[in-house]
């Protein structure tokens, strides 16, 4: 890994904020931004222009977790609409596609519910992905992995019924908000 991933990990880290641990790379065979970004294959990252977003959470469905992929598929193209509004171009045949592949979602179980949230009682929520600048020929012109974690205060089992929902849409925005410093734009 490139000493400007750890870097910019460390400055997340020390920004003290507990709730997000993200950027951490999958293991997934892909480039890395510093290989990828800028250039995007001959465009500075700056200029760089989508022609539409995509959504795939069919690695969910596969693992057995429909509901999941049913809201992540609902959220996500929203919350990265939001991000990348500032980058659209529909219009430009000549601008790469957005595509996030959703590889897995975690829901931690609940937490004990007590007065100290991050001392290891909270249950932790997990977002695992990619975002693919795929050309309009249908080649990948970059890939960034992304890994997030979050802490869901569910306040115990007595009250964790019916927040699945939720938590799956938290994680969206987590991952729509990241995905963009992920990728060095």
């Amino acid at each position: 890994m490139g000493k400007s991933i750890w870097l910019r990990r460390a400055a997340v880290a020390a920004t003290g904020v507990p709730l997000v641990v993200a950027a951490l790379a999958t293991g997934l065979p892909a480039a890395t931004a510093e290989e990828v970004s800028p250039p995007f294959a001959g465009v500075a990252a700056a200029q760089l222009r989508f022609r539409a977003i995509k959504v795939d959470a069919s690695p969910l469905a596969e693992k057995g977790l429909g509901p999941e992929a049913a809201w992540i598929a609902e959220d996500l193209p929203v919350r990265l609409r939001e991000a990348f509004a500032a980058r659209m171009a529909p219009r430009d045949a000549a601008a790469p596609t957005l595509v996030v592949r959703i590889d897995l979602i975690y829901l931690g179980p609940s937490g004990g519910g007590g007065t100290q949230p991050f001392d290891g009682s909270a249950a932790r929520d997990n977002i695992e992905g990619v975002g693919m600048v795929v050309a309009p020929n249908g080649k990948t012109i970059a890939a960034f992995p992304l890994f997030s974690t979050l802490l869901a205060f569910t306040g115990g089992s007595a009250h964790e019924m019916g927040t699945e929902r939720g938590r799956v849409a938290v994680l969206a925005s987590s991952f729509a908000q990241w995905l963009p410093g992920k990728m060095g734009l």
